[in-house]
């Protein structure tokens, strides 16, 4: 966006007339919001710009501007607003450039380039309360104005062939409710389906079944007793080695017992 001369783009002195008979701040902010064509005041968006409008109105009552002045600043901050919410990525840099900008079209008499409407010191003040205020909320308003952005990535390769799309779910039917009566006979059918006698085939397969569980059931038997009698072997083995090693084995005595022994034979 270029930077332009904006003095009576949006305000007139008209405008100004009625915006500032109003009494109070909200006899003044509807005036604002039927100025600015808000189609409907109750809108998020519109709500807080309104409230931008309004305080922007406020600073240049304060610092004693004319009518000129007011309008034009009025038009920046909308332009700078403007160009914030111009795209969802992150521009604070380039937005506040083009602030600059549009101050010194205001701030310089050198027409047709440019028009002095501001002095210094009100440049000073206006870049101050813009700064304080638009700029150092600018995430939020970057966050409010602009549109979501939404990438779908999808992945080909050469040689394969697309993934299909999964299938749409089939819509379940409704089931309506049942009487309490209806249900007691379905459940006396289904006990009188399962009650009945088994076929020829369901007889022999149930044998082969049997048979196959039977077999296998007995060969993890005898693993288990093997590894058993293995593990029992290891253990009596070791504790034996750590008798020995004690001499605390059965039948191994010290040559001192012995001698005492062969004494009281004789």
């Amino acid at each position: 966006m270029e930077p332009k001369i904006c003095v009576w783009t949006d305000l007139t002195t008209e405008d100004l007339d009625v915006l500032f008979s109003a009494t109070t701040n909200e006899n003044q902010m509807s005036v604002l919001a039927d100025l600015c064509k808000f189609a409907d005041p109750s809108d998020i968006k519109n709500q807080i710009l309104l409230e931008l409008y309004f305080h922007t109105i406020q600073f240049a009552k304060s610092k004693g501007m004319n009518y000129a002045q007011t309008s034009s600043l009025f038009t920046i901050i909308k332009l700078v607003h403007t160009m914030c919410a111009s795209t969802p990525y992150n521009n604070n840099e380039e937005t506040f450039t083009y602030f600059k900008k549009l101050l010194v079209k205001h701030s310089l008499q050198r027409p047709p380039y440019s028009i002095g409407v501001f002095s210094t010191s009100q440049v000073q003040a206006i870049t101050d309360y813009v700064l304080n205020t638009y700029f150092r909320h600018f995430d939020m308003y970057k966050y409010a104005f602009t549109p979501k952005v939404r990438i779908d990535i999808s992945f080909h390769y050469d040689g394969i062939p697309e993934t299909p799309p999964p299938p749409s779910e089939p819509e379940l039917p409704v089931v309506p409710d049942k009487d309490p009566a209806e249900e007691e006979v379905e459940v006396e059918e289904q006990a009188l389906e399962a009650s009945e006698p088994e076929t020829e085939e369901m007889k022999k397969l149930r044998e082969i079944i049997q048979v196959a569980m039977g077999a296998e059931l007995k060969q993890l038997q005898t693993r288990l007793e093997n590894l058993i009698l293995e593990q029992d072997s290891k253990i009596n083995k070791q504790v034996e080695a750590l008798e020995m090693s004690m001499g605390m084995k059965s039948g191994a005595k010290s040559a001192g017992s012995r001698k005492e022994e062969n004494k009281r034979k004789s």
